[in-house]
């Protein structure tokens, strides 16, 4: 008797844990795009993938990057044509990685391509390079034609020592980073990217 009530116990201890988990998957998900999303990237990938160093020096990159004039488009069309494009940004931006960057979808309409191992001057190039590529790409939508559209970027980069390096803080600069560098380049009137040169350590 005792045993069966110790095996039913590890039976529901064993349930608790899988849907835990199920519900740890859905919070790092966009619901729209089936993308990892903000809280996937800024509080377990990034964060991992600076711990995982160990002493040695680090250097990774990220860029944020926002479709140009969404809301006119949901104006014309409705929201749901709106939120289906944001699905094909998705698709298109997936096909643009390259070998070792990973793909989120942060929030609303903004995307983030994390570049690890490489600094801010590479996630620049990238950047303007899938800027470029989107400008070129004509946009359907459930045979709705959305034409071609433009968007903004900003980068930021985290380097520097390992030892001198809080990763909660360093995580939080390089977040303030790009929010305020994607801004830049909308303020700009889009179709463009804004980096720095400064290291954020």
């Amino acid at each position: 008797m005792a045993s069966e009530s110790v095996d039913q116990l590890k039976e529901r201890i064993a349930k608790l844990e899988e849907e835990n988990r199920k519900w740890m998957r859905l919070a790092g998900m966009n619901r729209l795009t089936q993308l990892p999303n903000g809280l996937m990237l800024f509080q377990v990938v990034l964060p991992k993938e600076l711990n995982k160093r160990g002493d040695q020096p680090l250097e990774t990159a990220c860029i944020f990057l926002c479709p140009d004039g969404l809301g006119d488009i949901n104006q014309q069309h409705g929201r749901v044509i709106g939120d289906k494009l944001l699905q094909h940004i998705g698709q298109f931006l997936k096909g643009q990685l390259e070998s070792g960057e990973l793909l989120f979808h942060c929030d609303g309409a903004n995307f983030a391509v994390l570049v690890s191992g490489k600094g801010e001057g590479y996630a620049k190039r990238r950047a303007t390079t899938i800027k470029n590529k989107f400008r070129e790409q004509n946009f359907v939508v459930d045979e709705t034609p959305i034409g071609k559209l433009s968007c903004s970027a900003g980068t930021a980069e985290i380097a520097g020592e390992r030892k001198s390096l809080k990763v909660s803080e360093a995580v939080d600069k390089l977040y303030h980073a790009l929010c305020d560098r994607l801004y830049q380049a909308k303020a700009s009137g889009g179709n463009y990217v804004v980096g720095s040169p400064r290291r954020l350590t």
